[in-house]
């Protein structure tokens, strides 16, 4: 039981740590190594480690865990109807439809090209 809670805490730990630290900085080596070429906005930066899931380092992985639930949560609130629009097949989850309002990026709302070109 005491084993369970300090696992329970340091995954937790872990994970505030990651929040709070940027991705270009969690990221740093993968970032270098797999999304040369890409606009390093997070949305491009999260798609590209996404892809790359099984190939990131723990503190990675949890950054971009943490990042890819942000940005969920935000393009929720600000691309709803664009994914609504264009996206609407799209089965969610991985990636799947960051990756779509990207490939129609041209299309979408301006509100939803501000979470996707957020810095």
């Amino acid at each position: 039981m005491k084993l369970y809670s300090i696992l329970l805490i340091f995954l937790f730990s872990f994970t505030l740590f990651a929040e709070t630290k940027s991705i270009y900085d969690v990221c740093k080596q993968e970032i270098v190594t797999y999304c040369q070429g890409i606009k390093l906005t997070k949305a491009s930066v999260l798609q590209c480690l996404k892809e790359r899931g099984k190939n990131l380092s723990d503190v990675c992985d949890a950054g971009q865990n943490a990042l890819s639930e942000s940005m969920k949560n935000r393009s929720q609130n600000f691309c709803k109807e664009d994914v609504s629009e264009y996206c609407r097949w799209v089965i969610p989850g991985g990636g799947r439809i960051l990756k779509c309002l990207f490939e129609n990026e041209k299309k979408i709302s301006n509100q939803c090209k501000v979470i996707l070109n957020e810095i």
